[in-house]
Formats: structure tokens, C-alpha cells, sequence
């Protein structure tokens, strides 16, 4: 019987390191792998650092972009909503 490796999806969020914006990767509860936009070079972060600021998941926020693209973008978006009501 041959043995598969396991392959997982590393988790993945959008970041801010300080003033810098990138993309944080969560590494075994270690800390964070933070890697600027744009960038190859990672910096691995400690998940109590202050200074790093999580947004939302990658695969997620890029999924919602994709499907807020499909209805019309930001502007349809924005129109469409109904006032709420009081």
C-alpha cells in the first residue's frame, strides 16, 4: 500500500503588519508567516504581536469579490440595498 502525504490548505488572511499590508499564514500555532504585498520574503510573526491586525480569510474575501463582481460590482451593490426602515 503506498502512503499519500497529506496535503492541507494553509490558512490564509489578509494582514496588516504595522503600516504594512500583506497576507498572514497561520503555521502549526506557532505564530504568523506575514508576507507583504507584492513580496516573496516572509517575516514570521509571533500571533501575540500587537502590531499584527487579521482581516478576513483569503479564500473567503476573494470568493465574496468574485461574486459581488458577477451582480453588478460596488455600485449595484450600493443601489440595490433597501433603506432601513424606522
Amino acid at each position: 500500500m503506498a502512503t499519500v502525504p497529506q496535503t492541507t490548505t494553509p490558512i490564509q488572511h489578509y494582514a496588516y503588519y504595522g503600516e504594512l499590508y500583506g497576507t498572514a499564514e497561520l503555521l502549526n500555532g506557532s505564530g504568523y508567516l506575514f508576507r507583504e504585498d507584492g513580496q516573496r520574503q516572509a517575516t514570521l510573526v509571533s500571533y501575540k504581536d500587537p502590531e499584527l491586525l487579521l482581516l478576513g480569510l483569503v479564500e473567503v474575501s476573494d470568493m465574496q469579490h468574485e461574486v459581488d463582481l458577477l451582480v453588478g460590482g460596488a455600485a449595484a451593490i450600493a443601489c440595490s440595498r433597501e433603506e432601513g426602515r424606522s
